[in-house]
């Protein structure tokens, strides 16, 4: 009986409503659905509500994701190591902020792993074992499961989360997600850019940037994937995204810097292909100096979620688990919200009419997002990413 499906799904449960994951509605959802008669689920609901009567810890206060267990376990902890997780994206710094007010935890590691690309991370988490937690593209989050380097973890939240941005078994889950877009100094730039073509004109020699070498970055890679939107390719077929690229090569007009925020700012990068709510971010940066643009192509690009793991030798797993709680929180999504990225919770936070008009006014017009394509297919990516694999001749800096 030990092995019998049904009992072990009903300790599942009843563990994690002892401690407080789930809440008392979800504890009999889950039961339901098992098919067991209404009083062995009040024998069952009685036994473990008799369990949890007696807190261990004090209260959580209102507003602060985590059960006082496992907020009580995370503090004993000491400390939690980020890797991918810079202060400076999708408002990340507020998050932090947010995290050390509510729970008074340290971070590591953002000062040597924040730039890090999604393939950096996982082989920070691979061959280091520092990182309790990482930010990475979705397919580099499957490539995480597949190889053994993360760890199964269900957040409060879990429910809010549509099941194509989530793994089904709990080793990753997508926190927030944007669109590829132009990011254009219109100090230095004198014509006007709408669309992927604008890039090859003849004026923007070695001024057109991506985010890095797109087989080791997510964001790059979903730049050449989006060029192919405009040149005859999409979403089943990526190759013309790469000759796009090759192109530009050509043509002078494609540089090897990377389109970071002080290359834009400084006008290395005049036109940069990259995250939506990254250029909305350099462009509050800039404040003017120079002034900055951000648009999605006319012809359409492609949207892509990214997603948390938890690493599976993280040394402070506590603290790991309780970031998740943090990240997918109210308080947090209406703060990745802030930094322009489209939190992954929108439609529930939406629902229980917690987006404030200000917020919502401060963002781009949904007009702009009309030719925008959400990709999770696993499939589709993985086939896009084996075909840049084996056609990306181009150098960028990382």
């Amino acid at each position: 009986m030990a092995n019998d499906p049904v009992l072990a799904r009903i300790d599942e449960l009843s563990g994690a409503f002892k401690s407080g994951q789930i809440d008392r509605r979800r504890f009999l959802k889950g039961l339901a659905l098992l098919g067991l008669t209404l009083p062995a689920i009040n024998l069952i609901v009685a036994a473990c509500s008799s369990a949890a009567a007696t807190p261990t810890v004090a209260p959580v206060p209102s507003g602060v994701a985590g059960t006082g267990d496992l907020i009580a376990a995370a503090k004993a902890e000491g400390s939690i190591y980020q890797t991918g997780i810079p202060p400076e994206w999708v408002n990340y710094q507020a998050i932090f902020d947010l995290w050390k007010q509510n729970y008074g935890i340290t971070i590591n590691g953002t000062a040597t792993e924040g730039e890090y690309s999604s393939g950096q991370e996982l082989d920070s988490i691979k061959n280091t074992g520092k990182p309790d937690v990482g930010d990475v593209g979705i397919s580099f989050a499957v490539q995480a499961k597949t190889d053994g380097l993360s760890a199964p973890y269900k957040h409060s939240f879990w429910t809010d989360v549509p099941d194509s941005a989530k793994d089904a078994d709990g080793y990753w889950c997508c926190n927030y997600w944007g669109a590829q877009a132009l990011i254009v100094n219109t100090d230095a730039v004198k014509i006007q850019i709408k669309d992927w073509k604008d890039l090859l004109d003849p004026s923007l020699k070695n001024s057109v940037g991506i985010d890095g070498d797109p087989t080791k970055a997510n964001d790059s890679f979903f730049a050449v994937w989006s060029a192919a939107i405009g040149n005859g390719g999409g979403v089943d077929n990526i190759q013309p995204g790469i000759d796009f690229m090759n192109q530009l090569q050509q043509s002078g007009n494609l540089t090897a810097a990377r389109a970071s925020d002080t290359n834009i700012i400084s006008g290395e990068v005049k036109v940069a292909i990259k995250w939506d709510y990254l250029g909305l971010a350099v462009r509050d940066k800039a404040a003017g100096a120079p002034n900055i643009s951000v648009t999605i192509p006319t012809s359409g690009s492609l949207a892509s979620p990214y997603a948390d793991i938890v690493a599976k030798a993280a040394p402070h797993p506590n603290a790991a688990k309780l970031w998740q709680e943090h990240i997918y929180s109210d308080a947090a999504q209406l703060l990745f919200l802030k930094g322009y990225a489209h939190p992954i919770r929108y439609d529930a936070l939406n629902a229980a009419g917690k987006i404030p008009a200000d917020l919502a006014a401060k963002l781009p017009s949904a007009d702009l997002y009309k030719k925008v394509t959400i990709v999770t297919d696993i499939n589709k990516i993985t086939a896009a990413k084996t075909t840049l694999g084996t056609g990306w001749k181009i150098v960028v800096n990382s």
